[in-house]
């Protein structure tokens, strides 16, 4: 009986872990999924009336775990007066080769929302793409900086809608983080 009784709990354990396994799994197939591990933002702002794209990224060697960030790479340096077109990428940088998360959630559009939350008065940014439902996604954007000289920061925040329904109109992230940097720009004459 002893033995019966093991291969049970053996049994029940086996099933748990498959239950567990099988409702942690990528959003496609388990609603709410579970958060992205991502290692690297990098935002790319381009000048619509032509030049080369400003590049600049953030390194977070553990996502949202608690090392903080690296320092930015790239200065986000735009001339007075820009305007622009724009896209983040989120990236998992711990595998090889990288993954490009931020196709995961456009996929997923409806679980996900960037927020670009700005300091300064120098730079207007207005998120241009949305899910199927109608909701701001926010992967890419546009926007323009002001014909004077300033600084500020632009904070990225991937919210991540898991069992929670995305708003339709929202200002903050009110669901999972998936990441959170924040990124020093300067407006030059």
């Amino acid at each position: 009986m002893h033995k019966n009784v093991q291969r049970l709990i053996g049994g029940v354990s086996a099933g748990m872990l498959a239950l567990v396994v099988s409702a942690c799994g990528d959003s496609t197939t388990a609603p709410g999924g579970e958060q992205e591990l991502i290692t690297r933002v990098t935002l790319t702002f381009t000048p619509t009336g032509g030049g080369a794209p400003i590049v600049t990224y953030i390194d977070d060697p553990d996502g949202a775990g608690p090392l903080p960030p690296t320092a930015q790479v790239g200065a986000l340096n735009m001339p007075a007066g820009t305007e622009f077109t724009g896209r983040v990428k989120f990236e998992n940088r711990l595998v090889n080769p990288p993954e490009d998360i931020t196709e995961e959630v456009e996929e997923e559009a409806d679980e996900h929302r960037v927020f670009y939350l700005i300091t300064g008065t120098g730079l207007t940014l207005n998120t241009t793409d949305v899910d199927g439902a109608g909701r701001t996604v926010g992967v890419r954007f546009a926007g323009q900086a002001a014909p004077a000289a300033s600084t500020g920061t632009v904070r990225v925040v991937l919210c991540h809608y898991g069992d929670t329904a995305k708003p339709a109109q929202a200002s903050s992230c009110t669901a999972d983080t998936d990441i959170d940097v924040t990124f020093n720009y300067t407006i030059t004459n």
